[in-house]
């Protein structure tokens, strides 16, 4: 009888201690989110956390158009966040025997730019989701009007968005279906994402977190999107706890096949690898590791982190360029590992060193570049470093490493000026854009 009571004793005080931590996390967001939205220019912020595979905290802060309070069922669109739900799908279809991971998606699209290339039936739902297509991320990337291939396919990594709508292009023609049916049949009903859903006319505007720019200036831009794989999606931080939980239990899916999922398909960088539909944070304490995806557009920064062997995550979503600095800052006080994950995803392969230019030679590099859809991105000096914002650029500081090479420090983001007329934004290492002078 003694020794039940003491393991009753014991229990409560393990839980009073537990409680006790989680309810001074929970009032040091509710009293530090508000500032760093303020800091950074972000009117409105969503934040789930997930414990032992059930949502523990919901809270929005700030306001939606209109200075209104932004309600719990904030609407956010998550740019691509979209890829990982569209994953799921794909990933359920194929426990019910509809779809085939490794089966050419030539057999049901062939986009017309690339008929007849010796590449085209290595295009398959594994090098979708695991971004090893060989597809620029958008064909309009570079310069360039018209898919091709950057490299054959399946055999390293390059992040493509094209990648995801070919698949979807592929899904449509096999089931007859548009995609955002396809969706509600097979993922929003069965898990009850009930808001959950691509742009339409039955969108209650009035809980939609409209766009904002890195100085927290609203985009005079329609929000209206299309039906797409890889992006635009909009949902709740409810609905996007409810996908993680689910995805963390294994969707249903027999052992092998939820194996097949989180298995590092290609390696990104140390402890980084890319596995279907999720990007994979390895090596975390005590056996953990991670799947994560963020969203990053026009107006729209979100990230989500789960954790499948305890079960538990965080959701962060924003309706500003600036966003991903307060998602950074929410993840790293939520989660234990939350910096180690982050650390791992932002590292790059090189070290960078701050050093000093002169003057003239960064005024050299200033002005307004222009991407091809028109989207701006101003740089200006800011003592010996550069200050960059614009349309879908949060407004940061890059240091020089070089006379015309510059970092950002903490996010694996540079910026190269090869010459007078023009500038190269890489990324993890990679090319995303090359961008004119105006």
């Amino acid at each position: 009888m003694k020794t039940k009571l003491t393991f009753i004793i014991l229990f409560l005080a393990i839980s009073n201690a537990v409680f006790a931590q989680q309810d001074t996390l929970i009032k040091s967001l509710l009293r530090d989110v508000p500032v760093w939205m303020a800091q950074n220019h972000v009117p409105c912020t969503g934040v789930g956390l997930i414990e032992n595979g059930r949502i523990k905290w919901l809270k929005t802060f700030g306001n939606v158009q209109g200075g209104h309070p932004a309600p719990i069922n904030t609407l956010f669109n998550i740019a691509s966040q979209t890829k990982p739900v569209t994953a799921m799908l794909t990933m359920r279809l194929v426990q019910a025997g509809l779809w085939n991971l490794d089966e050419p998606l030539s057999h049901y699209w062939i986009d017309p730019d690339i008929a007849g290339n010796p590449y085209l039936n290595k295009i398959t739902t594994r090098t979708v989701l695991s971004h090893q297509t060989g597809f620029p991320n958008w064909r309009s990337d570079n310069n360039g009007t018209k898919l091709r291939f950057n490299f054959e396919p399946g055999t390293k990594f390059g992040y493509s968005g094209e990648g995801f709508e070919y698949l979807r292009h592929a899904l449509e023609n096999k089931f007859h279906q548009s995609l955002d049916v396809l969706m509600k049949t097979y993922l929003f009903k069965p898990l009850g994402m009930n808001n959950t859903q691509y742009w339409s006319d039955a969108i209650d505007t009035n809980r939609f977190a409209v766009w904002y720019n890195g100085q927290g200036i609203r985009y005079n831009i329609s929000v209206q999107t299309s039906v797409s794989a890889a992006d635009d999606l909009i949902t709740t931080v409810e609905d996007y706890c409810k996908l993680g939980i689910y995805t963390m239990s294994g969707l249903g899916l027999p052992d092998t096949l939820f194996a097949d999922m989180i298995l590092p398909q290609v390696k990104v960088k140390e402890n980084y690898c890319r596995g279907l539909g999720w990007g994979l944070v390895m090596g975390l304490p005590n056996g953990e590791y991670a799947l994560e995806h963020g969203g990053s557009d026009v107006g729209v920064r979100t990230m989500a982190i789960f954790l499948p062997k305890s079960k538990s995550g965080i959701v962060v979503m924003t309706n500003a360029d600036n966003g991903m600095f307060v998602t950074d800052l929410v993840i790293k006080r939520a989660l234990s590992c939350g910096t180690q994950v982050l650390e791992t995803m932002n590292k790059g392969a090189i070290t960078h060193e701050r050093i000093t230019i002169a003057n003239d030679v960064i005024k050299s590099h200033t002005g307004t570049y222009a991407q091809n859809n028109g989207k701006l991105m101003k740089v200006e000096q800011d003592g010996n470093a550069i200050k960059v914002s614009g349309d879908g650029v949060p407004t940061a500081v890059l240091y020089p490493e070089s006379t015309n090479k510059f970092f950002l420090e903490g996010y694996d983001v540079q910026l190269e000026f090869p010459d007078n007329k023009s500038l190269i934004v890489y990324e993890n290492g990679k090319q995303v854009m090359k961008i004119s002078r105006q």
